[in-house]
């Protein structure tokens, strides 16, 4: 914003509480903020201008190098203390091609805000304003009395109030269209508007400046499942100190119907484009939850001082991350000190916090067939329809869940549709509410396999590929049944036998009942979030 004159308004009467312009805010007065910011627009020194009515007020602005503008008449605002102000202005206004109000009560107010105004006054208008109410009349006879108004915060008489955080006028509207009435414009502001206007203000902002921000990078389709996009919005939620920002590409259009249900801040770009977005954020640390990475998903990253956790990951980024947590590989896969093996740091959705684990049933009543988020191989109605006659001969209720990204959904809703003994469930946020009701499940091994061992359910794992088929967790000493991925009429045949041993050995399915009761995946999420929060001490 060169050609820029910035006014930063200091006066006594919007104090907020005794000397708060003096008092330092996260190491730095009000007023060192405001012009910090006018600094951020490149504004030079010689163009930013501070006007108060308090003589320490002014001392401190001196010292900052900025001009001052000190007049005690302020708050009495007489006639001619107005005049000599605005001459002040004029003066100060020479050749400068814009005129921007600060208050110094709006310390989070984001360059990119401003900047964003003018180029909306660019377009239209010749004063921008804050807010979505009119403070006056579009158009005004004195224009002079305008200005100044403006200037120092005047309220107008029979108009709604908005934001006063700043204003900005084309210069040329003061200098040389006297008289002529003023095109106004206005823009909302975010989070960024907050005004301090009391001690607890105070508090709350300085809370706010003590703020870091986290990326998190993630993925959701057809191809790898919607469980990033669940552990990443389960650790965002636990993150309530800091900014949480999410980022995908245009190819992870689950992704992006997900975390549009949320009120986190998304970035959406091209698949070129992932990194590049991210470094222009300014992270202090990403968390990519997106499987194996390479160099450059890391790399980059770290070298403007971000720290990278990853998620999942065995590429050769793994290894160059800051952390790497791969809580579905018991056994480690690869050397390295940064990374972390094993079950103790996978933990289990909110939901399942308040669920209650199953106890075992001598009799099965219920079984649950659940394929995770996407089911690409539809193993739902394949499974489903080889156990179907089984289990109606046995008296089970099957209870289906399908994830959102289950494409064949509404045929599979047509075959069951007043079916006896199935219930066919969609999309659901609350699955824990389903497998407090089952004694079995058939599975894939994925993230459902550590749910059921934490509600106490053996189950049948069929893995969904070659990489699943490598989360060693589901084995009976852990009470699951694993199975090889999906190879019909195989894997039909393995299916059947194994549900049926279970079914008639009372003994063996209360011996892998018994394995999964040592698993609670509740607590770990803390151990997780330790480890992130000591990352973001050291960004």
């Amino acid at each position: 914003m060169k050609g820029t004159v910035v006014f930063v308004s200091a006066l006594q009467k919007n104090s907020a509480f005794q000397d708060d312009l003096l008092r330092k805010l996260g190491g730095k007065t009000l007023i060192e903020r405001a012009i910090d910011k006018a600094r951020q627009l490149n504004v030079e020194d010689s163009a930013i201008h501070v006007y108060t009515d308090v003589e320490s007020v002014s001392l401190l602005a001196e010292r900052t190098g900025v001009n001052v503008y000190l007049d005690e008449e302020f708050l009495v605002g007489a006639r001619v203390t107005r005049q000599k102000f605005y001459g002040y202005l004029l003066q100060s206004l020479d050749s400068a091609g814009w005129l921007l109000r600060l208050s110094p009560y709006a310390p989070l107010l984001a360059v990119a805000t401003i900047t964003g105004a003018q180029d909306t006054l660019k377009r239209n208008g010749n004063l921008i304003a804050v807010g979505e109410q009119l403070i006056y009349e579009q158009s005004l006879d004195d224009q002079t009395t305008m200005v100044i108004n403006e200037l120092l915060d005047q309220q107008h008489e029979g108009k709604n109030i908005r934001s006063d955080i700043f204003t900005l006028l084309r210069a040329k509207a003061i200098r040389e269209e006297i008289g002529k009435p003023l095109r106004v414009s206005f823009v909302d502001v975010g989070e960024d508007g907050f005004e301090v206007r009391s001690y607890q203000d105070w508090w709350v902002c300085e809370k706010l400046l003590q703020r870091k921000r986290i990326v998190f990078r993630v993925v959701g389709n057809r191809e790898v499942g919607m469980g990033h996009i669940y552990r990443a919005l389960s650790l965002a939620h636990e993150i309530t100190d800091h900014e949480v920002i999410f980022v995908t590409d245009t190819e992870n259009e689950m992704a992006i119907n997900e975390l549009e249900r949320y009120d986190y801040r998304l970035e959406v770009c091209k698949p070129d484009d992932v990194v590049t977005t991210i470094l222009a954020l300014k992270p202090n640390l990403v968390v990519n939850d997106i499987l194996d990475t390479s160099m450059e998903d890391v790399v980059p990253l770290q070298s403007i001082g971000s720290a990278v956790v990853n998620f999942e990951d065995l590429g050769e980024g793994a290894k160059m991350a800051n952390a790497t947590i791969n809580e579905l590989y018991d056994d480690p896969q690869y050397q390295g000190s940064n990374t972390y093996w094993g079950n103790q740091y996978f933990f289990v959705r909110d939901e399942f916090s308040a669920a209650t684990p199953c106890e075992f049933r001598e009799k099965v009543e219920a079984l649950l067939l659940a394929f995770g988020g996407v089911d690409q191989h539809d193993l739902t109605r394949k499974i489903l329809f080889t156990v179907l006659d089984l289990c109606r001969l046995r008296d089970i209720h099957i209870y289906v869940v399908t994830g959102p990204g289950y494409a064949p959904y509404q045929e599979l809703a047509q075959q069951i549709n007043n079916m006896d003994g199935v219930t066919l469930t969609h999309a659901t946020g609350v699955i824990s509410r389903i497998m407090e009701k089952v004694s079995l499940a058939i599975t894939s091994n994925g993230r459902t396999v550590y749910e059921m061992a934490h509600m106490n359910i053996p189950a049948i794992v069929i893995p969904q590929h070659e990489r699943e088929k490598t989360h060693a967790f589901a084995c009976e000493a852990n009470g699951f049944i694993p199975l090889e991925p999906y190879n019909e009429p195989i894997t039909k045949t393995e299916t059947l036998t194994s549900l049926t041993h279970l079914l008639d050995r009372t003994d063996y399915r209360r011996r892998l009942y018994n394995n999964t009761t040592r698993y609670r995946f509740d607590r770990n999420k803390q151990r997780v979030i330790e480890l992130i929060g000591r990352l973001m001490q050291q960004s």
